[in-house]
């Protein structure tokens, strides 16, 4: 994982991943499986029992959090540094963080030994997320044309929205609660939050709809006023952490906050003046593996309310499995290391080609709840207008080597030679009628000031952890 759990602390009983909770105002009257139901990301409740295998797997990454890029030495007072200085342009600014666009980006671990290599992903990696999108096909599909993407191991404390968005900008938690509280802020007092309410109430009268459901005014405003209140940064639950002492500065240790929901993923968006694509399954599944429920989460989230020219144009990557979100990043390449793979791109649809949806798309305006849904054309044009868009052509062999997509973050020309050798071709997107897979390219040469010396200082100390673990192995080998 990147950061630390605060002070190297670890709760005592991590929060549980998989939560369904009723609407206040819906009563006892729960759907069918498959009908629309609130699902929040990282909490301490669970609707269904968990798979106990999974439970282990996510407990023991829960644990790891004491452990990272930021928990280096060298890397404590930089990340203290880093993290001042986006407070203090948070305390400048009231509804949103006007920061450098900044992508975090793993180093190539494939370039060190096997062993050393396994350690790394164990540290780094949330593997239970990345098997489970991988297997339901959500996540790396895309391989013979875009490089991978890996799920960092992101805390689950109710924060896991922010803290996953502050590690796949920065590579380190949201342990200030900046975002969180910026988040809050916006919803609370920012002009644009009626229509964010327009938006996120026609898309929940649309499921309302599926479930026969019918909300009077007040129920309407009372529902808004929980999501309004979910992002507070006041902690919901307070717990002992296992290294806890008294007198220790355990900030925010043990503090369990709300979980947040897809209009929270659009807020963000807005703060950010950022798109944010979320890669989750679309239905949750029983112990048996018969579908649950719909899992609402995935898909395209653009800053609708802000003009496109005052946006950044690189997406943030988010994965969201279990009732968790994580941050998901791409790994550095060599410029001369041999791949088969596009640089630093992500589909815009799924394996099938569908697109992702655009969440909240439309705005119904004041007065007026229409049930129009955009066209196809009206859809390209929003993702062009927020997104650099490219279309890859299939049929091509293989894509270009990272070195021939690192121009100003954008895939790059591909020569010609290279373009007879591959059979790629990329254009900008402006037809939906050619049989494409659309992509948003990754801004990936915008890296935080502290990025590469943070890498550089916590691979020196994962060394010395790791070193020390094999010397530790080889001993109890030696003694039995």
């Amino acid at each position: 994982m990147i950061d630390d759990e605060a002070n190297g602390n670890v709760l005592i009983n991590p929060p549980e991943n998989d939560r369904f909770t009723p609407s206040p105002t819906k009563g006892n009257q729960l759907p069918a499986p498959l009908t629309p139901t609130r699902i929040s990301g990282s909490s301490t409740e669970s609707f269904t029992t968990p798979d106990p295998k999974k439970r282990n797997t996510q407990d023991l990454e829960s644990k790891k959090l004491n452990r990272g890029i930021s928990r280096a030495t060298d890397n404590v007072n930089l990340v203290s540094q880093a993290r001042s200085v986006i407070l203090a342009e948070a305390c400048d600014q009231e509804y949103f963080l006007e920061t450098p666009v900044h992508t975090f980006a793993l180093p190539d671990i494939n370039a060190y030994p096997e062993n050393f290599r396994a350690f790394l992903v164990k540290d780094l990696i949330a593997v239970s997320t990345q098997q489970s999108l991988e297997q339901a096909n959500r996540l790396n599909w895309w391989t013979a044309y875009c490089h991978r993407l890996w799920p960092l191991s992101t805390s689950g404390d109710g924060n896991c929205l922010l803290h996953a968005a502050s590690l796949g900008m920065w590579g380190f938690h949201d342990r200030l609660l900046t975002l969180r509280k910026t988040l809050h802020g916006y919803l609370t007092d920012s002009p644009r939050r009626e229509s964010l309410w327009r938006r996120w109430k026609r898309y929940q009268d649309l499921l309302n709809a599926q479930a026969g459901l019918v909300y009077s005014e007040v129920e309407w405003r009372q529902e808004w006023n929980a999501i309004v209140n979910m992002a507070s940064s006041e902690p919901r639950l307070r717990r002992l952490s296992v290294q806890s002492e008294p007198g220790s500065d355990g900030t925010t240790a043990g503090n369990i906050y709300e979980s947040l929901e897809e209009v929270h993923v659009l807020a963000l968006a807005h703060v950010l003046k950022r798109p944010i694509i979320v890669i989750a399954d679309t239905v949750l599944k029983d112990m048996n593996g018969d579908d649950l429920a719909p899992i609402p989460f995935g898909g395209i989230y653009l800053p609708l309310e802000c003009s496109p020219s005052e946006c950044h144009r690189s997406p943030l990557l988010l994965a969201y499995d279990g009732g968790h979100f994580s941050a998901l990043v791409a790994m550095d390449f060599p410029s001369s290391g041999p791949n088969g793979a596009l640089a630093y791109a992500v589909p815009l649809t799924d394996s099938s080609g569908e697109l992702l949806p655009i969440q909240f798309s439309v705005d119904p305006g004041n007065g007026n709840e229409s049930d129009s849904s955009l066209t196809m054309t009206q859809n390209y044009d929003l993702l062009e207008s927020y997104l650099d868009v490219v279309k890859i052509d299939p049929n091509g062999t293989r894509a270009p080597t990272p070195d021939e997509g690192k121009n100003n973050g954008l895939l790059g020309s591909i020569g010609k030679s290279v373009g007879q050798k591959l059979r790629l071709k990329l254009t900008r997107s402006n037809s939906q009628r050619q049989k494409v897979i659309l992509c948003a390219t990754l801004h990936m040469d915008k890296r935080h000031e502290y990025h590469d010396a943070m890498i550089n200082n916590y691979l020196e100390t994962a060394r010395q952890r790791f070193q020390l673990q094999d010397e530790k192995s080889q001993n109890n080998i030696s003694v039995v």
